[in-house]
């Protein structure tokens, strides 16, 4: 999955502020290195979660609150065009970059004000200026918050970072998601989605198969069964629609260890999450007669 396949994800998929920034902070590290007790579909779904909130076209998400206010739509919108071109071209660029990462980790301090950091840009507190960009790390100017457009990676200062510096990089996250999601690419993926939908649905009809709601109930019986009361703990994770069951082409995962072979190549992704301590746990079902191929967690 390239640094496009990733950033394509489309503004869909909505999670909190704190899972961004925990997910945003770690994912490249446990792509790069790998995780044994993390399976292949889970590793695929951090990395789009990852994605989600600065990028384009989506799958899932943990069922909380929706990321762009109407002030920042405002505001996004106010940006010009040729600045919001520079963005998306930039972004398509980044061939090797999963998703935009940091030089250090946050301190806790940071975290903790990185949320309500969050929640004030969201309610109109925006920077008073933008953030200051580099085409190289050798370029960038010493010890000051700066972005490096070659690497997609934001230079941290290596003292504490004001609440200015902080929301300068919210800002620039939140830009580059609209260059993206309004990027001739990201519109290409989604009318290519969009045709890739109706054949697989259409493939589970002449099948006879099951409905998304019918994946989602099986799902949810075979959750309990799993994990008994600890199933409480965790919510459905949809998409913008609603949709529970993400439909799927099993040729697109050959590296995943199904069970069985889907019947009709198609298959159900029925996620469950909780938002708070970020645990996932799904199902891959087979679109035809609801057989269970997968479990992840």
């Amino acid at each position: 999955m390239d640094g496009y396949e990733v950033k394509k994800v489309m503004d869909q998929v909505h999670i909190s502020s704190e899972m961004q920034e925990e997910v945003i902070m770690n994912i490249e590290k446990r792509m790069e290195h790998g995780n044994k007790n993390t399976g292949v579909w889970r590793f695929r779904r951090m990395a789009t979660a990852a994605a989600a909130f600065i990028l384009a076209a989506g799958a899932v998400s943990f069922p909380v609150r929706v990321v762009v206010s109407s002030l920042v739509q405002e505001r996004m919108e106010r940006v010009p065009e040729d600045e919001m071109k520079g963005l998306n071209d930039m972004v398509q660029s980044q061939q090797d970059v999963l998703v935009d990462g940091f030089s250090r980790a946050y301190s806790d301090s940071e975290k903790e004000r990185s949320k309500a950091l969050w929640q004030a840009y969201k309610n109109g507190t925006f920077p008073e200026k933008v953030i200051a960009q580099a085409d190289s790390a050798e370029n960038a100017p010493e010890g000051t918050l700066c972005y490096i457009r070659a690497t997609g990676v934001f230079n941290l200062p290596t003292q504490e970072m004001t609440d200015e510096e902080m929301l300068q990089i919210i800002d620039f996250q939140h830009k580059m998601s609209y260059a993206v999601a309004h990027g001739p690419q990201a519109q290409a993926a989604a009318a290519q989605e969009r045709e890739k939908t109706a054949r697989l649905e259409k493939a589970v009809r002449d099948a006879n198969g099951i409905s998304r709601e019918e994946a989602v109930e099986i799902a949810k019986k075979q959750l309990m069964s799993d994990l008994g009361d600890k199933a409480e703990e965790l919510e459905l994770m949809t998409d913008r629609s609603g949709n529970g069951a993400s439909l799927l082409d099993a040729l697109d995962y050959p590296e995943a260890a199904f069970e069985s072979e889907s019947r009709a190549g198609v298959i159900y992704d029925v996620g469950f999450g909780n938002p708070d301590t970020h645990v996932t746990y799904g199902y891959i079902i087979d679109a035809v007669d609801g057989s269970i191929l997968y479990t992840y967690k």
